[in-house]
């Protein structure tokens, strides 16, 4: 009897804890829910909303009244069904009928829709990868500044970010990507620490200080006002990992070149050349380095691979 008392008492214990450290709580936002638009709903059917009541008729497959001054459809029997009007509030709620001032009260809301209003509205929770996997309602800003301090080293070199930054705003420019934010959408494998549980992506996503990460955004801003290229033309990028990978890993798969010998910063032997001949030219190598900063080396697509491979730079 008490060894099942003590496991019904540690698995409350473990389902409180899980409570505390996979969910996140902060006070609901009180706006006022002021009008936003004005809709058109059958009586019957107010899940049917449109901006004219013509509209309403079409959704219901009615011709509209043809009776000068008339705000109704006509059913296949020839009667008339009536439309009404009501109010679209801010927080999406349709109330009917109109200027009545149901927009009017205050109403509870959370910051973002990655968060959940509580039945008291008193406050809003979510899961706590909700701050950093919910990409799509992030400003491009702070997910430039969140990839590149992930990218980065421990160090926080302001130039390695800003080129981490500057090859990061490339590359959407070449897959002409309107925001980083639909560049990681399409492009999925383009930035591991998106998927990787990178500790250092998701403590700057899940912030709301910018003290700390100074440096990221300062490169973030750099790069999207086209300030100075830090990269040096390149739009890809490795950390450690190129050693650490060896002959496995793709760079070398693919063949590469350092341009300068100060580049080679972890003392990699280069791959032999490839000799890979096209109808276009002959390539030996697909990447060539443009930069080193910190622990991270810059790459950009060789010419002779572009030329026989018919491809543009940094796609």
């Amino acid at each position: 009897m008490f060894d099942r008392l003590s496991r019904i008492l540690t698995a409350i214990v473990l389902m409180s804890s899980n409570i505390i450290l996979f969910a996140e709580t902060v006070p609901s936002l009180i706006i006022k829910n002021c009008k936003i638009d004005i809709a058109y709903t059958v009586n019957s059917h107010r899940e049917i909303m449109e901006k004219t009541w013509q509209d309403v008729c079409k959704v219901l497959e009615m011709p509209v009244t043809d009776v000068p001054g008339g705000e109704f459809c006509i059913n296949h029997a020839g009667n008339p069904v009536y439309i009404q009007s009501g109010d679209i509030c801010a927080d999406g709620s349709f109330k009917i009928p109109i200027n009545f001032g149901w927009c009017d009260e205050p109403t509870a809301s959370c910051p973002t829709s990655s968060w959940v209003l509580s039945d008291d509205k008193k406050t809003c929770f979510r899961p706590d990868d909700a701050c950093w996997k919910d990409t799509e309602n992030i400003s491009e800003f702070k997910l430039l500044a969140a990839i590149v301090y992930g990218e980065s080293s421990v160090n926080n070199v302001y130039e390695e970010m800003a080129g981490i930054a500057s090859a990061v705003i490339r590359r959407r420019d070449a897959a002409k990507q309107k925001s980083v934010n639909l560049l990681i959408k399409n492009f999925p494998n383009f930035s591991y620490v998106i998927h990787d549980g990178n500790a250092r992506y998701k403590k700057l996503l899940c912030s709301e200080e910018t003290n700390e990460f100074d440096n990221a955004y300062k490169a973030a801003e750099n790069a999207l006002s086209y300030g100075e290229d830090y990269a040096n033309g390149g739009c890809f990028w490795d950390g450690a990992d190129i050693k650490t990978g060896g002959v496995n890993h793709y760079r070398y798969t693919e063949g590469f070149h350092f341009t300068q010998l100060s580049h080679n910063i972890f003392l990699l032997k280069e791959p032999p050349p490839k000799q890979i001949k096209t109808k276009n030219g002959q390539y030996d190598y697909k990447y060539e380095s443009t930069a080193t900063y910190g622990k991270t080396i810059f790459w950009k697509l060789n010419n002779a691979f572009l030329k026989a491979r018919g491809k543009k730079q940094c796609q």
